[in-house]
């Protein structure tokens, strides 16, 4: 196991563990590991585990990640004591948590022992009746250390039948016990149906006389209740149980508990023919219900013999059975839950990796003129996009693009976008061709009523010329060397992308002078909102970026800051990209 502690720019010597094959760090409370500090990307970096190996890579945040104050680049391998830092947020990386301070929250197995010793006592007598009591038996626990060394399911089986059925109270030792191997059966269980068959055995050997049982559950999907498991005794079939759901819903309904010690003489049962059919004598039916009071199914146990009806004490013991199931049900609901969640967010992560990859690794070396960028999805992943494409004759192209969505859908079609972008601009004799065939590709993909916005520009060095496609997306900012600042592409803009198959895209052209800057972004940046429901928008961003210093990546960084800073806490609804290209005299 390795740890992450915090030296510096917090709450010094916090520690983060290290689960799990990514964990990703920022100032995003989606993120693994959430680092309170305002120049922090919202993802900043990932620390990514293979074979025991531990490697950290940046996600392509606006300050870079640091390791031993070394910027680093891609992937890097983790050694023990390395020191990572994020901005102002330094930590160090222990692949041996032995050398952190201790947390207390180890204990040797005396001390477990102990504290099970110290539970009993509660139990028997020091904290009230078994109702009002709670046992807590760690799922760790050795199976060498147990409560009762000389305790067995037989003690129990034997202890159960020798009660007095005519008495008015129960050994609280026996019911101690019956409460302590049910809770020992379920604790080490954290799958469903694997809690109810074993709960089901352990009541069986409690209840000796118990012929017949079965667990119902509130289905989630149908809100109904399902059999999910039974049980019989000897020859019987468990399979062939009685239900009568009159006693199943009345439990469920008013979260009592029913016995009935002679069903035949029992005036509500009168109407119930799958009892009467079943030749029942005796019944339990008891409510499962959580620590938040929520009726999740019900137990119910029964007998044919004459001589062993169920007791009222009987009734007692099972609904303090029922509490300690209901929970271990719970926690099984709980844990399946997790799992299918930490599934989810290993294949999110997957993704991200995926689609972080088809950004550029590098912006292009173009004598005169400077490039910067900036992205970051809302989720895990997103639908914004932004590449530099090498042209033939030594043109860039500068593409970016706006899927409709968010999340997985739009993380596809913006990987579908980025190849589809390459292919046309390479096998295309002009730009316009290019993204009409784009156009063409994206309508006819089969991906669902989903459209683009797409810009695309071109620039030839050579004559310091840029070529405007804009399919519906929101215009490039040019600014000149005197500070003005104007939308260019405006006149031959047409629709996103996907939307009319057969529609011929237009072109504009722009000179570029020395000292002109042009950012292209996507609407992450102009619908920045904060907490007053205001709108950054486009008037705030030509203003900023008018007075802005003239170094392309001090533009980038600027903006980011502003529309972070307006947006103030709050967190950003859609995915956030911006492209930028500088003409100077470098």
């Amino acid at each position: 196991m390795a740890v992450l502690q915090l030296i510096r720019g917090g709450d010094e010597g916090t520690q983060y563990t290290l689960e799990g094959e990514q964990v990703v760090v920022g100032r995003h409370p989606s993120c693994e590991i959430v680092l309170q500090s305002g120049v922090v990307s919202r993802r900043h970096a990932q620390i990514l585990e293979s074979h025991g190996t531990f490697y950290i890579e940046d996600l392509r945040s606006r300050n870079g990640t640091y390791v031993n104050d070394e910027l680093i680049s891609g992937r890097l391998e983790l050694q023990e004591g390395d020191e990572i830092r994020l901005c102002d947020v330094v930590l160090v990386f222990v692949f041996s948590p032995s050398k952190l301070i201790a947390t207390g929250d180890d204990k040797s197995k005396e001390d477990v022992a102990q504290t099970l010793e110290v539970n009993q006592a509660d139990v028997l007598g020091l904290s009230g009746s078994i109702e009002e009591s709670r046992i807590y038996i760690p799922q760790e626990v050795d199976a060498a250390v147990s409560v009762d060394e000389n305790f067995d399911s037989s003690t129990a089986i034997r202890k159960v039948s020798s009660w007095d059925q005519d008495s008015s109270s129960v050994d609280p030792n026996v019911k101690l016990r019956a409460i302590l191997e049910i809770t020992q059966a379920l604790s080490r269980e954290l799958k469903v149906e694997k809690v109810l068959p074993k709960m089901l055995t352990t009541l069986f050997n409690i209840f000796p006389q118990a012929e017949q049982g079965f667990v119902l559950l509130r289905d989630s999907d149908s809100n109904k209740l399902k059999v999910k498991a039974s049980r019989a005794r000897g020859e019987q079939k468990a399979d062939n149980v009685a239900v009568s759901m009159t006693v199943v819903r009345h439990a469920m309904q008013t979260g009592e508990a029913i016995l009935s010690k002679n069903v035949s003489d029992d005036s509500r049962f009168k109407k119930s023919t799958a009892l009467s059919r079943m030749h029942i004598r005796s019944i339990m039916c008891v409510p499962m219900v959580t620590p938040e009071e929520n009726g999740i199914g019900v137990i119910q146990i029964v007998t044919r013999d004459e001589q062993s009806a169920f007791s009222e004490e009987d009734l007692e013991l099972l609904m303090s059975l029922a509490s300690q199931a209901a929970m271990a049900v719970e926690n099984a609901r709980l844990h399946e839950e997790d799992l299918v969640r930490r599934e989810m967010d290993r294949d999110l992560g997957f993704a991200s990796q995926v689609q972080l990859g088809f950004l550029p690794k590098s912006r292009p070396k173009i004598d005169g003129y400077e490039f910067s960028d900036f992205y970051e999805a809302a989720l895990s992943v997103g639908g914004d996009y932004f590449d530099y494409i090498q042209l033939p004759g030594g043109r860039i192209a500068l593409a970016i693009g706006d899927v409709a969505g968010k999340g997985v859908p739009a993380a596809l079609l913006m990987a579908r976008l980025y190849s589809s972008t390459r292919f046309q601009l390479l096998t295309s004799s002009t730009v316009e061709e290019a993204v009409s065939g784009l156009n063409e590709e994206i309508s006819s993909s089969g991906l669902g009523h989903r459209f683009i916005t797409f810009a695309l520009m071109v620039i030839d060095p050579k004559i310091h010329e840029m070529t405007i496609v804009n399919a519906g997306h929101l215009a490039p900012l040019l600014r000149h060397a005197d500070g003005t600042v104007e939308a260019i592409g405006t006149e031959s803009s047409s629709l996103p992308l996907g939307i009319v198959p057969d529609l011929q895209y237009q072109s504009s052209t722009q000179n570029l002078e020395l000292g002109d800057t042009v950012i292209a972004f996507t609407d992450g940046v102009t619908e920045v909102m904060n907490g007053e429901k205001e709108i950054y928008g486009q008037k705030r961003l030509s203003e900023l970026f008018s007075s802005l210093p003239g170094d392309i990546q001090q533009v980038i960084d600027g903006i980011v800051h502003q529309t972070e800073d307006f947006a103030d806490g709050v967190n950003t609804r859609d995915d956030t990209c911006m492209i930028g290209v500088c003409r100077s005299n470098r």
